[in-house]
Formats: structure tokens, C-alpha cells, sequence
């Protein structure tokens, strides 16, 4: 082989690998139950060369009443940053607000640029609180 096929074979390579993204997600929230806190996490996105695209994510909520945990699938509208997401996946909550209890669930979500909304819907898991069913909403300002 010569060094042409060699750069030939290499940017091939460096083309491929960039098709995939990881974007970061970092945002303050206000939602309820975990009231005001924040979230990181990441999306990992293969776009083969279309501006939508859809991928698996993970983040990691804290708030000033409990935790959170999500995984699932969002969907990307991508300009140079992520334009626009929505993403559906399971959840988990650990409130130690009142009497400590774990929730398992779902909860969606939706971004324009750097606002997102977010919504789920929790079933008690463990815990004494009294309710059996919790409903949870929130805001969130900054990487979606």
C-alpha cells in the first residue's frame, strides 16, 4: 500500500466515526416533586449525514427533595447544536422529602433550543408515603 491509500483508508475511518455524536445534556430545573436542581447527562446520536436523528440517553437528576434517574430514546433536530429533542424513557425517583420512598416510571419530554419541558407518571416501589401514584412535572433551562 502507499501513503495514498493510507489517507485514503484513514479519513475513511475519521469520516465514519464522526457520524456519531454524544451531546451533553446540563440544565437547572424546577419540577415537582424535586423542586428546584439540575440534571446532566449525555444523548449518543448517529446521524449518518440527516439533520433528525434518534438515540439512546441517560441523566441524572438532583433536586432539593430527592434524586432521579432516566434512560430511554430521544430524538434530535440537529443544526449546529440541537435545535429541538423529544424523548420518551423509563424513570426512577428517590425522595427523602417527608418520609423517604422510591418511585419507578416514564416520563417524556420536549425541548425548542435551550427550554424544555418534561413530564411522567410514578408507581411507589418502597417507602411509607401515602400515595401509591405520583405525577410529576418540571422545567428546565439550558443544554437539552
Amino acid at each position: 500500500m502507499n501513503r495514498v491509500h493510507l489517507c485514503c483508508i484513514a479519513l475513511s475511518l475519521l469520516m465514519a466515526g464522526s457520524a456519531v455524536a454524544t451531546y451533553p445534556t446540563a440544565q437547572i430545573q424546577y419540577s415537582w416533586p424535586l423542586r428546584l436542581g439540575g440534571e446532566l447527562g449525555a444523548t449518543f446520536v448517529d446521524f449518518f449525514g440527516f439533520p433528525t436523528s434518534a438515540g439512546p440517553f441517560v441523566t441524572a437528576s438532583a433536586g432539593r427533595d430527592g434524586i432521579g434517574l432516566n434512560a430511554g430514546l430521544k430524538g434530535v433536530i440537529q443544526m449546529i447544536i440541537p435545535a429541538g429533542t423529544a424523548s420518551i424513557g423509563a424513570s426512577g425517583l428517590y425522595l427523602w422529602e417527608g418520609e423517604n420512598s422510591a418511585y419507578a416510571g416514564a416520563r417524556a419530554s420536549a425541548s425548542f433550543s435551550l427550554l424544555t419541558v418534561f413530564g411522567g407518571v410514578y408507581r411507589r416501589v418502597s417507602g411509607d408515603r401515602d400515595d401509591d401514584w405520583m405525577f410529576s412535572i418540571g422545567t428546565g433551562v439550558g443544554m437539552p
